[in-house]
């Protein structure tokens, strides 16, 4: 703590915080499986193939950990948070230096969201959708 007392985080800034991040993570995992819901009847030969591998590494007694999250289950959960678009816009970033990035000048002092601008630099999966250089569609699920 500063001798005068002046720093501004406290123990309410703190609360908050945590709250804050709480209610992301929340709301990331309850968009997550609606999307998942959509997608799985939507594409019933990825939810087949999920389910099967689901039901081999797990089975029906075992306690579920991260450690069982096997290839298909993995993608097909990183295709449902591409194609269901579930965080659609990035944090704000600013340049501290011109740059060139991937073909791409981005210069100094710039305060703006990568996928208004450069989309396909974007942390953003909703800039995908702009995207032209992907090895698949961004508008189609892969199985």
């Amino acid at each position: 703590m500063y001798p005068d007392n002046t720093t501004s985080f406290n123990e309410e800034n703190l609360i908050f915080s945590t709250l804050d991040l709480f209610l992301a993570g929340s709301e990331t995992t309850s968009t997550t499986l609606r999307w998942a819901l959509l997608y799985m009847a939507l594409y019933p030969d990825v939810q087949e193939k999920v389910q099967t591998e689901i039901d081999r590494v797990i089975g029906h007694e075992k306690e579920v950990s991260l450690a069982d999250q096997d290839a298909a289950t993995n993608a097909a959960t990183h295709e449902v948070q591409k194609m269901g678009n579930i965080i659609p816009l990035n944090v704000p970033r600013e340049v501290t230096v011109d740059t060139m990035f991937a073909g791409f000048h981005l210069p100094k002092e710039s305060e703006l969201t990568l996928e208004n601008n450069w989309p396909c630099l974007s942390c953003s999966f909703s800039s995908l959708l702009f995207c032209k250089n992907l090895p698949s569609s961004p508008q189609s699920m892969r199985s």
